[in-house]
């Protein structure tokens, strides 16, 4: 049967989401876990990449599995097997020919800055701290200009499996709370390295450093990898 699991979990420790060779990945460590509680290998396909040091709210995986495991039983198995700082949330059965990473829809990541003076040390993980004044007014104005299709390649790296740069935003936010500010995206999906680098740039916009007009040409400020999320993944399921 063919499980679809919802995670949670910190990146700081780990090399991303995808299996390592030469370092320990979320995809490895929770499918060495599935393989204690089911005793035998578990296949585990993620919907997407998440770096090194990004975190996720709701990354989603299926997962196929030798039997079924009521789901309060499976939660708190699970759960136990896996570190502090990596958790599943959700889990549910779907069809065998559902994929985690084919069948998804859109995506969101949120972009969290800590801008103050001095850093927090409570959001250190999972902030970026900025220092200088941003306004973000400004950032949101900016930001609806990368609002719909457009070719992104500006905002990535060359990737030999990427067959195409185009992407479609749905939508842009850029809010404050307090010292708090987030940078939401929502797309058809995402190239490496896009939304820190949209996030780069509007930082630059914020503290007035970079024109509104030049988004698409001059997109070389990456945010560091720890304020990013992966916030969401939607989809049309399929029922078994």
């Amino acid at each position: 049967m063919r499980l679809l699991l919802t995670l949670q979990y910190v990146g700081t420790r780990y090399a991303g989401w995808q299996w390592q060779t030469n370092a320990s990945s979320i995809q490895q460590v929770v499918a060495e876990a599935l393989e204690k509680m089911y005793e035998g290998p578990v296949k585990i396909e993620g919907a997407g990449r998440t770096d090194a040091g990004v975190h996720a709210l709701a990354q989603r995986a299926h997962a196929d599995v030798p039997f079924a495991i009521p789901e309060r039983g499976f939660l708190l198995g699970i759960n136990n097997l896996l570190p502090h700082d990596i958790r599943i949330t959700a889990v549910e059965e779907v069809a065998d020919d559902f994929h985690a990473r084919f069948r998804a829809k859109s995506k969101t990541y949120e972009y969290r800055i800590w801008n103050a003076s001095v850093l927090n040390v409570f959001g250190f993980e999972t902030e970026a701290h900025f220092a200088q004044r941003l306004d973000e007014v400004r950032m949101y104005e900016a930001a609806q200009r990368l609002v719909g299709t457009h070719d992104f390649r500006v905002f990535t790296v060359a990737d030999p499996e990427v067959a195409s740069t185009v992407r479609t935003i749905e939508s842009i936010s850029v809010t404050r709370d307090g010292q708090r500010i987030a940078i939401t995206v929502a797309a058809d999906g995402f190239l490496r390295y896009m939304v820190r680098r949209i996030a780069g740039s509007l930082m630059e916009v914020g503290r007035g450093r970079l024109d509104p007009a030049a988004l698409f040409e001059e997109a070389r400020w990456t945010a560091p990898a720890k304020g990013l999320v992966l916030v969401e993944i939607r989809y049309n399921i399929s029922r078994s």
